[in-house]
């Protein structure tokens, strides 16, 4: 089993929708999530000792935000001292949104009026990994955003169904890097599990 702790709703349905897409069976998994990060952190040494004994992954998956990466990582390991499986530490740079920024047809396809194309070529969306505010962003170029999208998770959860998962053709690829290590390390634990 492995059990995904996350720092919020959105993460949880976004993850409830790629994980199947991967190959996880639902009795392989659990997701756990927590009204934010430092809610997430602050429960860690509680949780730990006891979910790393019925589980044989963890994996924490957290926003950076305007946090060091390298900080908040080992503010995190900091707090798994007394797990006894296999964990992993996955940094969303700078927020979950940017991984839905990365792959701007799933956009389109979740909002028909979002023009993919007129955004797509442009430098600053290049590196989606290093825009502060993806959230804003997304609000701020998807023009039926926030008639279709009343709720951050309900917007999660339908992106995750056509999020593209491609790592050979770069062309259709997603652009986060952050997400693709979180691909990378889900595919390594799904080998080991199989």
């Amino acid at each position: 089993m492995i059990v995904f702790l996350v720092e919020d709703y959105s993460m949880r349905k976004f993850l409830e929708g790629v994980l199947p897409r991967l190959g996880f069976e639902e009795h392989l998994f659990e997701i756990k999530h927590h009204r934010g990060k430092e809610d997430l952190i602050s429960h860690l040494d509680n949780t730990i000792p006891t979910l790393s004994k019925r589980a044989q992954q963890i994996i924490v998956i957290i926003d950076r935000d305007k946090q060091d990466c390298i900080a908040l990582k080992n503010k995190i390991k900091e707090k798994m001292v007394r797990c006894s499986c296999e964990y992993k530490v996955r940094i969303a740079c700078y927020e979950l949104e940017a991984w839905f920024l990365g792959d701007m047809e799933a956009i389109a396809k979740c909002s028909p009026r979002f023009k993919a194309n007129s955004f797509q070529g442009k430098k600053k969306y290049r590196d989606v990994d290093n825009i502060e505010k993806p959230s804003s962003v997304i609000e701020q170029i998807v023009p039926d955003w926030k008639n279709r999208h009343v709720s951050k998770p309900k917007f999660a959860e339908e992106i995750a169904y056509v999020v593209s998962l491609e790592k050979q053709n770069v062309e259709k690829a997603n652009r986060s890097h952050s997400f693709h290590i979180l691909l990378e390390t889900l595919r390594s634990f799904m080998n080991c599990n199989q």
